[in-house]
C-alpha cells in the first residue's frame, strides 16, 4: 500500500505562500490608514448630500407619477396604488438586486 502524499507535501509552506509577508516593505498592499477629522467630515457631508439628492429625486418621481391619469399609468404598467411602492428605496434596492434595474 502506497501513500498518495509524500513527506515533503506535509511540511510547513507558509513562508512560500503568496499572501504571507514578513514585513510591510515586501507587502503588495498598503495598510488602511485612519481618516483624519477633516476627511471624516467631508465623507459625512458627501453622504448627506447624496442622501438628500436621492430623496429629492424620489419626491420628483412621486409628484410626476401622481400627476398622471390612470390611463397614462396603465400604459407604463402601473396602477395608482403602485406609485408609493415603486418610489420606496427598499423596493428600488430589491429590484436593482435582481439585475432588472436600468441605470
Amino acid at each position: 500500500m502506497s501513500a498518495p502524499i509524500s513527506k515533503s507535501d506535509l511540511t510547513f509552506h507558509l513562508p512560500q505562500s503568496f499572501s504571507y509577508h514578513s514585513t510591510w516593505d515586501d507587502a503588495d498592499y498598503e495598510p488602511a490608514k485612519p481618516l483624519s477629522l477633516r476627511e471624516r467630515l467631508v465623507l459625512a457631508f458627501q453622504r448627506a448630500q447624496a442622501r438628500l439628492a436621492r430623496w429629492s429625486d424620489r419626491r420628483v418621481a412621486l409628484t410626476e407619477l401622481s400627476g398622471m391619469s390612470d390611463r397614462e399609468l396603465s400604459d407604463i404598467g402601473l396602477t395608482r396604488s403602485d406609485i408609493t411602492r415603486v418610489t420606496d428605496p427598499s423596493f428600488i434596492d430589491e429590484y436593482a438586486g435582481r439585475g432588472l434595474a436600468r441605470g
